[in-house]
Parts: C-alpha cells; sequence; structure tokens
C-alpha cells in the first residue's frame, strides 16, 4: 500500500509512514483519530513493576479494531466481512499505571485491494502512552482466502479515514 493514496484522497501532502518517531508523533495527535471508546485499566493489565503490560496495550487496540469492525463481524449481518490481521507494529510512549482508563483513537490510514492499514493512538488523558499500526485482510469465510474489500464494505468504512 503506498502511504499517499490516502493523502491524495485527502488533498494533502504524503504522510511519512517510514519514520517511526515521526509517525508516532503524528498517531499520538488526538484530533486525528476517527473511532473512539474507553477501557477500563484491569488490575491484571499489570506486572511486576506496577506498569500496565506491553500485551495490555496491544489488546486496546484489538479492542478499538473490533469494535470499530463490530457491524461487519456479527454472525448474521447484513453487511458481514471478515478480516484477519496480517502485520501489527506497536509503539510504547509512556507508562499506564492502575487504576486508569485510557481511550482508543482508531482509524484507517489507507485502503489496499484485499486490506486496510488501521492506526491506533491510546492516551490516558492527554497523553498518547502508545501507538499501533497495523494491516488487515478481508478473507472469504468460507475459503479463508484473501478477497477484496467490497465496495459497500471500503464504503462504509471510509467514514474512519484518518483525518490527515
Amino acid at each position: 500500500m503506498n502511504s499517499g493514496t490516502t493523502a491524495q484522497r485527502h488533498g494533502t501532502a504524503p504522510m511519512d509512514t517510514t519514520d517511526p518517531v515521526a509517525f508516532g508523533r503524528f498517531l499520538g495527535r488526538r484530533a486525528i483519530h476517527r473511532h473512539w471508546l474507553s477501557e477500563r485499566v484491569r488490575w491484571s493489565d499489570t506486572d511486576h513493576l506496577g506498569h500496565v503490560n506491553n500485551l495490555s496495550i496491544t489488546n486496546y487496540c484489538e479492542i478499538g479494531r473490533t469494535a470499530m469492525l463490530q457491524p461487519f463481524l456479527e454472525p448474521g449481518a447484513p453487511l458481514r466481512a471478515l478480516f484477519l490481521v496480517a502485520r501489527m507494529a506497536t509503539n510504547f510512549h509512556g507508562e499506564v499505571h492502575w487504576p486508569a482508563t485510557v481511550d482508543v483513537g482508531t482509524s484507517i490510514l489507507e485502503f489496499g485491494t484485499s486490506s486496510c492499514r488501521i492506526v491506533h493512538g491510546v492516551f490516558v488523558g492527554e497523553r498518547c502512552v502508545a501507538t499501533a499500526d497495523s494491516v488487515i485482510v478481508h478473507i472469504d469465510e468460507a475459503a479463508r482466502t484473501p478477497q477484496p474489500v467490497p465496495e459497500t464494505v471500503r464504503a462504509r468504512l471510509s467514514a474512519y479515514l484518518l483525518d490527515r
């Protein structure tokens, strides 16, 4: 996927997604994300150092992603579409301690033929504690093979395109 695709659609200069520091700073801005949810930090999310474990942070991103995709994932949904994670990279910017609530911002960076690139910002208040970048692939539920993202699904998900 070419990062210029979405940028060109939004009429802005392409974001350099190859520089993890600059990209992380970009994703760490609350205002850019299109889908939000709050998640309570559980005691079991913490490690022996007293801060939230890195795997719990990636779980918050999963919760954000599945909440955004929920209308397509439920059995019997009128517009069913199954996606699998093909890649995920997470950058950690700060600690989180229990008790807390994290806000997870989730957006679509761009669409490919059978995939979309989803990005997240995880926040405690206004402070960004983590960012993530993932690629999900649309698959045929029976054959379990990649399939083009249907135009109807693409159109509904376009509401979550990243605000650049």
